[in-house]
């Protein structure tokens, strides 16, 4: 695999401690962007799709995806030894269980009580010092150590801010910046909070909204005025956070701004925003297509640039490539086309079926597009460009349940987990 100018150097230099380039330490990567820092990938498959390195399929039922931080893999799972718990499980790199931790409760509700937050990796002043972040589906937040899941502290957010809970309980991967992490609580008493990694204790939390909580990963926005900013998705609404102060100084009707479907009392808002600059895209299923944002040079204004009825993701994510933005939309739970728009207007690039296969996640490493579509699990390599150019495919025969789970790529290996099992396929070349 060819390495980058950083991988060359080994490291990344934090404030917080040192990070390799090729780690991935929460959901969809950096900024839950989708995109991962990667060069030197396969630029086709064979015909009869890659051969995993290693296959675990010992693991608990889950949604979460993989993090990777230096030799080690964390998802979370279902309790191995009790059902009713969620457990974050550590792995080597051969797939190799180390241990598992329980962090709570699962999702106590009657939609899908399985676990599906992602982990997110905190890198410390020293390797002893790093700790993971794991939300469970009734909104215990739970720091424990990376190195051998060690509780340090739990809050039980939910309960102390009184959240507004959806069918489908908490399920977002935390933001942490600066030795804070901030939850999207969504209840009586706050929308979002800022809590010290070291111990828990808040730091401010923002206003109440009237809302209910989404599953939404929230993203961090730096603008080229230096505003540093958060920015939320709840069920029908979208808000910006000035991390910096705790404050709420913005928030606006999704469905309104989208000129979308409002057929539904709730809907499952799952997908990052993306960012770019002083801009930020949110999309959201059901037909309620998507709508890009501009943070104007005050930091405190929003305007909506355009919508687009096109592009409604489900729970799949979608990436920026070279001023494109590319996914798959929602025309059934089952069905969907795959989309590419112009990031600057809106313009629909494509939007076409991929054979008689259905709606599936999207994520880009090294230039390329890697699809997972949902209906079949049928894993593909992709050209971005004026087409859906799907240049080689496969499905995932593995593990059990629905193909839900968002793949991971990290020093050119592609993770991808199916409920019970985990599947590391090399994809650099050689």
């Amino acid at each position: 695999m060819k390495l980058s100018f950083s991988l060359l150097a080994g490291i990344v230099l934090s404030s917080c401690g040192m990070l390799f380039a090729e780690d991935v330490t929460r959901f969809r990567g950096e900024n839950s962007q989708g995109k991962y820092n990667e060069s030197g990938l396969l630029d086709s498959w064979p015909e009869d799709g890659l051969t995993p390195k290693w296959v675990n399929s010992e693991l608990s039922e889950g949604w979460s995806s993989v993090i990777k931080v230096k030799d080690r893999l964390y998802v979370t799972c279902v309790d191995s030894n009790d059902a009713k718990k969620e457990s974050v499980v550590c792995m080597d790199l051969n797939g190799k269980t180390l241990w598992q931790q329980p962090i709570g409760n699962v999702w106590s509700g009657s939609s899908y009580p399985i676990p599906r937050a992602t982990p997110n990796y905190v890198v410390g002043d020293t390797p002893a010092n790093d700790k993971i972040l794991a939300l469970s589906g009734n909104g215990e937040l739970y720091c424990i150590t990376a190195a051998d899941g060690k509780p340090i502290w739990h809050k039980d957010v939910a309960k102390i801010y009184e959240t507004t809970m959806s069918r489908w309980g908490m399920a977002e991967c935390v933001v942490v910046k600066d030795d804070l992490v901030f939850v999207t609580v969504c209840g009586k008493k706050a929308l979002v909070v800022a809590l010290k990694v070291a111990d828990g204790s808040e730091v401010w939390k923002t206003e109440p909204l009237d809302d209910i909580v989404a599953y939404v990963s929230p993203t961090l926005c730096e603008t080229s005025q230096g505003w540093r900013r958060l920015i939320v998705v709840t069920e029908n609404c979208v808000s910006m956070i000035d991390v910096d102060q705790g404050r709420l100084l913005w928030s606006s009707n999704f469905q309104q701004d989208s000129g979308g479907k409002i057929a539904r009392v709730e809907w499952s808002n799952c997908n990052p925003p993306l960012v770019k600059g002083n801009q930020f895209f949110v999309t959201q299923g059901y037909e309620q297509g998507g709508v890009m944002y501009e943070i104007l040079p005050d930091g405190i204004s929003v305007e909506k640039r355009w919508s687009s009825k096109v592009l409604d993701a489900h729970h799949d994510g979608v990436v920026e490539i070279d001023g494109r933005i590319y996914g798959s939309n929602w025309l059934s739970n089952e069905t969907g086309k795959w989309c590419c728009l112009d990031w600057e207007t809106g313009k629909t690039i494509y939007d076409e079926p991929w054979g008689n296969l259905g709606k599936g996640i999207t994520i880009t490493a090294d230039g390329k597009l890697y699809l997972y579509e949902e209906k079949r699990g049928t894993l593909a390599l992709a050209k971005p460009g004026d087409h859906l150019d799907v240049v080689s495919s496969f499905r995932m025969e593995f593990g059990t349940k629905e193909h839900w789970t968002h793949p991971v790529i990290s020093d050119g290996v592609l993770y991808v987990r199916r409920g019970n099992s985990l599947v590391a396929f090399d994809i650099a070349k050689k």
